[in-house]
């Protein structure tokens, strides 16, 4: 498959995360830093994502996944590992919604690449789901080389 490299503002954008666990709070936490408006819907969450609702940084709905509230989201997080609720979320995606699926790959059109942004530089970095440690890897060393880069202006 091949994947079309993007970078969209987030800014004020509906977003529904589905799942409240580690794997959760990393997507939370990125797309804090995009400035997205997240909704989190599950039935517990980790101490991190508790954190951030209790600051007012996230919604949290303390429920199972369901449809009505997938219907209004630009961007879909399925992170919860629920076999139940990714079937939810692949009967219930409209076509013209973004469905990150980091408990189902294949079923997702939407990837979050290891990025970094160094003096005015943003750069996203995949494997196409392969390896993320390789891509985490790849992007250090890319920090690396553009810090020296940058240093020798």
């Amino acid at each position: 498959m091949f994947n079309f490299p993007l970078f969209l503002d987030l800014t004020g954008k509906p977003v529904v995360v589905i799942g409240g666990g580690t794997i959760a709070s990393r997507k939370i936490n990125k797309l804090l830093e995009a400035g997205a408006n997240i909704v989190v819907v599950a039935p517990w969450i980790s101490d991190s994502v508790r954190l951030l609702y209790e600051k007012g940084e996230v919604h949290w709905v303390k429920d199972e996944c369901r449809a009505d509230y997938l219907a209004s989201a630009f961007l879909i997080v399925s992170a919860s590992g629920n076999p139940e609720a990714r079937r939810i979320i692949k009967e219930s995606v409209h076509p013209h919604q973004l469905l990150n699926a980091a408990d189902d790959p294949e079923t997702g059109n939407a990837a979050f690449p290891a990025t970094l942004e160094e003096s005015g530089y943003h750069i996203a970095v995949s494997t196409e789901g392969q390896s993320p440690a390789a891509a985490k890897n790849l992007k250090q060393k890319l920090r690396d080389r553009l810090r020296e880069m940058i240093e020798k202006k």
